[in-house]
């Protein structure tokens, strides 16, 4: 899906970041679902399991802003990981034929640039988040059952303690972001990822119900944004026929 050295440069820089901040961290988007569904996939399909592009981070926004886990990050991913800030994420330009970082000012073909992204997302956002942090963030509320609930598994990334939502909201944060991707791409990793939550994690289907996250407006317009043609693309990622696909997304969003 992604070319191998944009997912293999993430996954490198996804260590630096992890190593680097302070601990528990909270992994969102793909590469919470790698982590989650990559040693089943790998015994099923004779390989890993897709990566990812980007890098989403997730943070409470209770208390004392200035004094948050997001305050502490910004600073370490700023000055000590030299990521540069645009809005509510921080990158780095990566050389796509040598590996090595752009320097800040160094001029390169475009077509040479690899943009680096790591983005940080709130559960709320409080009353001067922009006055504090001087940028408008991104939200996703279900992130309150991760830190207020405790829905998620606690586990050990590169030494570190990292912490995953559990499958099932994870599933739902994709069912609700599906349809409002306007990039094919972003759209089709996250039919492969809701197929790959729902089948590689061990969930209980029959026991499945995300109405408890979203509302049911949500089902009905996740189904009518996925095309036939945007399957097809997933079922070559994930080694499963279309149909396959379809009869699980379809169960997912009608066993409400």
């Amino acid at each position: 899906m992604y070319a191998d050295f944009e997912t293999r440069t993430s996954f490198r820089y996804l260590r630096e970041v992890i190593r680097g901040l302070n601990d528990p961290i909270c992994i969102l988007g793909g590469w919470a679902v790698y982590f989650h569904v990559n040693e089943r996939f790998e015994r099923g399909q004779g390989r890993p399991y897709l990566g990812s592009r980007d890098i989403d981070l997730g943070f409470s926004m209770s208390g004392d802003m200035k004094e948050s886990a997001l305050a502490k990050a910004i600073i370490i991913l700023r000055d000590t990981l030299g990521f540069r800030p645009l809005s509510f994420r921080f990158f780095k330009e990566i050389h796509t034929e040598t590996g090595e970082e752009i320097r800040k000012g160094e001029i390169v073909p475009s077509y040479y640039i690899f943009p680096m992204y790591v983005d940080v997302i709130v559960d709320t956002i409080p009353a001067g988040f922009r006055k504090v942090f001087g940028f408008d963030p991104i939200d996703e509320s279900l992130l309150t059952q991760v830190f207020e609930k405790k829905e998620y598994l606690s586990v050990k990334v590169f030494g570190r303690r990292i912490l995953l939502p559990k499958p099932e909201l994870l599933l739902a944060m994709k069912v609700h972001s599906l349809p409002n991707r306007d990039k094919e791409h972003k759209q089709v990793k996250d039919i492969c990822d809701a197929f790959a939550l729902a089948w590689y994690t061990g969930i209980r289907l029959d026991k499945l119900s995300l109405a408890e996250y979203l509302p049911k407006k949500d089902f009905g317009r996740c189904l009518k944004a996925i095309s036939r043609e945007r399957i097809e693309k997933a079922s070559a990622l994930v080694g499963h026929e279309p149909e396959e696909i379809t009869r699980i997304l379809n169960f997912v969003c009608e066993k409400k």
